[in-house]
Formats: structure tokens, C-alpha cells, sequence
């Protein structure tokens, strides 16, 4: 519902705002006696549908400065969003919803020092790599954080998205991972990756939404030994 009301307000913020401020002076220009409708002291029909484009707008606003709190915080949208409120508020909506650009709500190392000087040592990249299976064992772990998941990017399936990101950071017989894991940590990251292949199905083109597949023995079963297994890696 919030979803659908914010896009809504998009499109209105995006019509009412040059209105505002580019229509009604040229009407006003245009036609004098229109301010007498405008600034009469009386409520009237014109006055109250003004007003309700006015919260409309405010709202998108308010839940863009709550999307960028909660998802975004290390953007530098924050200034031009507080500094030029509903102005910005449509551009900023259309670059994190519509063209789904990369969310930064944590600080990256490998960021940071790729800026500095384009590289990274072993040891970060090493540290990364675990930074990043954790993670999604994290993410496996944590109903409430795949829903939050879903909720943040309605457009992605995160289904989906939990077996790639693992794919994407777990590689087997990885001299990196027989380095950034112990051997008894390995076993077990071997262990969560062997269910998951046994529970994932490459022919199904169509996977279920994350509130479907949380209702399937598949799911349960990995979440309960990712769960395990992040209780055993804070016991080593």
C-alpha cells in the first residue's frame, strides 16, 4: 500500500510542483481575476484541492527523507533532499526506485580505498570475502531481513537473489577461501553449500516470491542450518 501510495505521489509531485511554481504565475499573468479565487479568505473547491496536492507532494517527501534513513544513509542525496525538499524529492525517488540505482546504507572499505588509490592488500581482500559469506548466511538466517529485503525493492526476487548471492561469493576449492576460513570453518561453509545445491532447482525459471518460498521445507531447512551454522562459527 505505502509502495503504491508513493509512486502515486510521484507522478503528482512531479505535475503539481512546476505548476506551482511556473503554471500558476503565468495564470495569475494571464488571467488577473484568478487571484481572487487563489487568495480569497474563504475555503472553496479550488483552495481544497490545492491543499490536498500540497500533502500529496509533502508526503512524497517525507517518505523519500524515510527511504534514504533507512536504506540509503551514506548517500549524498541526504543534502540536495533536506536543502531542496520537494524539489528533489521526484528526482531522487526516480534514480533509487524506478532506475534502481546501487542503495548505500553502509560505509564500504573497498570503496573507500579504491578511490584512494585503486587497489586493495591480500588481507582486505581477504577480510572481504569473509565479510561477504557471512553475509549472506546473515541473510539466510533472518526472516525478517529478507522480508525488509523484499520491501526495500519490490522489483527483485529475493528467492532469487539469496542463491545468487551466495553463488556469487561462495567458490569451492578457492585458494581465497582456504584463506580467509579455517579448515573447520570451511567444512561448514561446505556443508551449507552442498544443502543448497540439493535444495535449489536450476530448471525452474519462475521461483516463488520470498513470503511463497518461506513456506516450503526448502527454505526452512536453510534457514535453520544457516542459523546452526552461525552459532558454530561464533563457537570457533
Amino acid at each position: 500500500m505505502f509502495e503504491r501510495l508513493a509512486h502515486f505521489s510521484y507522478w503528482i509531485s512531479i505535475l503539481f510542483v512546476p505548476f506551482v511554481f511556473i503554471g500558476m504565475p503565468i495564470l495569475i499573468i494571464s488571467i488577473p481575476n484568478s487571484t481572487d479565487v487563489i487568495f480569497d479568505e474563504g475555503m472553496n473547491i479550488y483552495k481544497f484541492i490545492y491543499l490536498c496536492f500540497n500533502a500529496i507532494v509533502f508526503y512524497h517527501w517525507f517518505y523519500c527523507i524515510r527511504f534514504l534513513f533507512k536504506y540509503d544513509r551514506y548517500s549524498k542525496s541526504i543534502f540536495p533532499l533536506f536543502f531542496f525538499s520537494v524539489f528533489y524529492a521526484p528526482i531522487y525517488y526516480y534514480r533509487v526506485k524506478i532506475k534502481k540505482r546501487p542503495l548505500r546504507n553502509k560505509i564500504k572499505t573497498e570503496e573507500k580505498i579504491e578511490t584512494e588509490d585503486n587497489s586493495i592488500d591480500d588481507s582486505e581482500f581477504l577480510e572481504l570475502t569473509r565479510n561477504n559469506i557471512i553475509g549472506v548466511l546473515n541473510l539466510w538466517s533472518s526472516k525478517e531481513e529478507q522480508l525488509e529485503y523484499q520491501e526495500s525493492d519490490p522489483s527483485i526476487n529475493v528467492s532469487s537473489e539469496l542463491f545468487e548471492q551466495w553463488n556469487d561469493f561462495y567458490t569451492s576449492d578457492s585458494e581465497v577461501l582456504t584463506e580467509a576460513f579455517t579448515p573447520e570453518e570451511v567444512s561448514l561453509l561446505e556443508k551449507f553449500d552442498a544443502e543448497l545445491t540439493i535444495r535449489s532447482n536450476p530448471s525452474d525459471n519462475t521461483p516463488p516470491n520470498i513470503i511463497e518460498y518461506m513456506e516450503t521445507e526448502d527454505w526452512k531447512a536453510l534457514n535453520s542450518l544457516s542459523i546452526e551454522l552461525l552459532t558454530d562459527f561464533e563457537k570457533m
